[in-house]
């Protein structure tokens, strides 16, 4: 029995539903339609308040109007986020500070890239986090970090230990390490491991071509680039220099060789223009790693240039890297020249605060308040940081923090192998290349500085890991 005619169209109750999802579909459209003449005209009136009521020049302008455009497309499309976030972290100096504490852009960028996925995933009732290889290992060291802080605070080895500056900094230390967590939850397939390692290309060669356009316009006749810190400066460039150099291997067509050889070139060029060692060596040894793996050709190239650098490297280059020494005024004897004498001077005040306090250490982010008064107390210049990664552990974090960064940069390397074994198309296993080189560099940039914690230089880098890992998930996925 039925409560009213059929139609062609189905039952009654049907054409109702039919017929309210015809005018929810009129209303949303009207609905947005009506939002968007309502944001064009808030935007014009906050335009023309900041240039005829504020005085604002005309290239602020612009950069909001981009800025909040990349930012809206961001809140709709989160994938274009994470794609946007490699190429923008070298900027990151660039962008306007957030008057907040421990709110910047970077925090800004990640919550507007992560949140609207997450939510919209949850909302849909699908799985959200996913197993990883370096996550434990991260939070650890957080968490003896934060330990640290707390006990620093209540018993300071220095004459002076801020714990809330120190929280801070190790809040924005870990933001670092979301972008590992953030892109491995959302990059899925192999499809988005080429989106997103292309990402990391344009990352490179735009940064090198800023690098070069300004040249060599910092202190001591050395780029700058946008980090504003020459030594950054190259253990970026040359880290994903060796990244790229890794890819032209499984470039599938010209264009893609032509762009991937243009980064590598452009990268060597902004690494030799920030005339920092640790970057040149680093850069070196990846080049050969990726060489030993992925092309004869190339090995030998690496090697011929390596052997005659003296007759294409520029003067500068090399009187930076053979100028560690100078002769000593009066006498047949020779002396570290300036810069790295303070530095192992800095070294030595580290060794002397370390056998004062091996287990516990100084605290995270302490070692500035204590290497003054012991610079003083053994008559020595130091510097005002570690100036080398490992140092720094041990000093801020004791032996055990010194361990978990050991373990951490292994677990990076094993990583890297493991894709390799895992790969299946010459791209994955050109990323896991990559990845292996891009360690390799890290390591040796953080034996010549303080480069771990820095956004800078290894926001990149914990993509690069992040897609690798998707790598092995894949493969555990159709084992199973």
């Amino acid at each position: 029995m039925t409560t009213g005619p059929r139609t062609a169209a189905g039952t009654p109750v049907q054409e109702v539903r039919a017929a309210a999802r015809r005018q929810a579909r009129t209303l949303s459209g009207g609905l947005a339609v009506t939002l968007g003449v309502v944001l064009a005209f808030l935007l014009v009136v906050a335009f023309v308040l900041l240039d005829y009521r504020f005085d604002q020049d005309p290239h602020r302008l612009v950069k909001i109007l981009l800025g909040g455009a990349v930012f809206g497309g961001i809140l709709l499309q989160p994938r274009l986020g994470l794609f946007v976030l490699p190429v923008a972290t070298p900027f990151l100096p660039w962008m306007p500070r957030i008057p907040l504490p421990g709110i910047n852009v970077l925090n800004v960028l990640l919550l507007s890239v992560f949140l609207p996925w997450a939510v919209a995933r949850v909302l849909r009732r699908e799985p959200l986090f996913r197993p990883n290889r370096l996550g434990g290992t991260l939070l650890a060291i957080v968490a003896l970090a934060a330990l640290s802080i707390v006990r620093g605070a209540a018993f300071p080895t220095g004459y002076l230990y801020d714990g809330g500056d120190a929280a801070l900094q190790l809040f924005r230390s870990a933001m670092t390490f979301a972008v590992y967590f953030i892109a491995l939850t959302m990059a899925r397939g192999e499809r988005d491991r080429r989106r997103y390692a292309w990402a990391l290309v344009i990352g490179l060669l735009v940064e090198s071509v800023v690098t070069i356009a300004y040249g060599r316009n910092g202190r001591g006749a050395r780029a700058l680039g946008s980090f504003g810190q020459s030594n950054d400066l190259g253990a970026f460039v040359a880290m994903f220099t060796v990244f790229v150099a890794a890819q032209l291997p499984a470039a599938r067509n010209w264009l893609a060789r032509a762009v991937l050889a243009a980064g590598m070139v452009a990268g060597a060029a902004a690494t030799v223009l920030s005339v920092s060692r640790g970057a040149v060596i680093a850069l070196a040894v990846g080049l050969l790693y990726v060489g030993l793996r992925s092309s004869r050709l190339l090995t030998a190239l690496l090697v011929l240039a390596a052997v005659g650098w003296p007759l294409w490297a520029p003067d500068y280059l090399k009187e930076r890297m053979a100028g560690t020494t100078v002769e000593v005024e009066g006498s047949d004897a020779v002396a570290l020249e300036g810069a790295a004498q303070t530095r192992v001077d800095t070294w030595k005040a580290i060794v002397k605060v370390v056998s004062e306090h091996p287990v516990e250490g100084v605290g995270f982010a302490g070692l500035g308040y204590v290497l003054p008064g012991v610079g003083e107390e053994l008559g020595i210049e130091v510097k005002d940081s570690s100036h080398n990664t490992f140092l720094r552990f041990l000093s801020e974090l004791g032996i055990f923090g010194l361990l978990l960064f050991l373990v951490l940069l292994w677990r990076c390397w094993k990583l890297s192998q493991d894709g390799l074994r895992a790969a299946r198309s010459p791209f994955d296993r050109q990323l896991a290349v990559g990845l292996g080189a891009a360690t390799l560099a890290l390591v040796i940039s953080c034996a010549f500085g303080d480069r771990f914690f820095n956004i800078l230089i290894t926001g990149n880098f914990w993509l690069a890991c992040a897609l690798v890992n998707d790598l092995l998930l894949e493969r555990q996925r159709e084992a199973a």
